[in-house]
């Protein structure tokens, strides 16, 4: 069994600010820590479940260096890093057979959510793929569903596990590790908790193989709202076309590029 675990940072344990997640900061290392636990606890619990193959990559952000603390990663594990966010499943192809998602957020503007957005918080307002609006757990099902791989588990805030539960289905696999708060601060468990509940919970949930990709074919009209016209003026182009002042479309007919902006 091949199992490719992609990871972001906003939906670890603790985190509830964008210092703690910005590299930089005077913050981050403690939550690069957290991460890197996090994360070697879905790598452990996949390889309990019997996977012969573990691929992690490390998909928070640009940066000049890794999120993950790649001299504490469980060294059974394969770590890369994706060139861009426009193609951000570096190696996934129809030879896995699940994608887990590590420390995820819900899309921009989820109520109660901790530090939601759809790839900038700075920048984007909402993304749609025919009319639908997505995040980027969406936007992450989607493209591995275009490859028959399903995502058989998420860890993230209360809101991101409501949202991919809610596309992907009731019974998806999950842990919790933290709630939001109307303040944005946050309630959570402790990393050590957290860490220990998501090697039991994957390794729980790779023994399901019957799981469905999420997937519909195209070709796929992309709509993103920015949140001011400036914004918007970065992304025109010969092959993105201006809605409004704060709407951008593209139109793309593989799965693949619904990214490509």
């Amino acid at each position: 069994m091949k199992v490719y675990i992609l990871t972001d940072m906003e939906g670890i344990s603790l985190a509830y600010h964008w210092d703690h997640v910005k590299e930089g900061t005077p913050y981050y290392r403690n939550y690069q820590n957290i991460l890197t636990n996090e994360v070697n606890a879905a790598v452990e619990g996949a390889l309990a479940a019997g996977a012969s193959t573990v691929i992690v990559n490390d998909g928070h952000g640009g940066g000049s260096d890794y999120n993950l603390l790649w001299e504490k990663l469980h060294s059974s594990a394969i770590l890369e890093k994706p060139g861009s966010s426009t193609n951000i499943l570096t190696s996934l192809d129809e030879s896995f057979h699940a994608l887990l998602l590590v420390g995820y957020h819900a899309m921009e503007g989820t109520p109660l959510a901790v530090m939601p957005h759809t790839q900038s918080h700075v920048k984007w307002k909402s993304y749609e793929i025919c009319g639908q609006v997505y995040g980027e757990i969406g936007q992450m099902a989607l493209i591995a569903g275009d490859y028959g791989v399903p995502v058989a588990y998420i860890s993230g805030d209360l809101a991101a596990v409501q949202e991919a539960r809610q596309l992907l289905g009731p019974d998806l696999p999950n842990t919790v590790v933290k709630w939001g708060h109307p303040n944005g601060k946050v309630r959570s468990l402790h990393p050590e908790q957290s860490a220990r509940q998501i090697r039991a919970d994957v390794e729980r949930a790779l023994q399901f193989k019957d799981r469905k990709p999420f997937y519909f074919p195209g070709p796929y009209e992309i709509t993103v709202r920015l949140k001011e016209p400036q914004f918007a003026d970065e992304y025109v182009s010969k092959d993105i076309r201006r809605v409004d002042e704060v709407i951008i479309s593209k139109t793309v007919n593989s799965a693949q590029y619904i990214l490509d902006l």
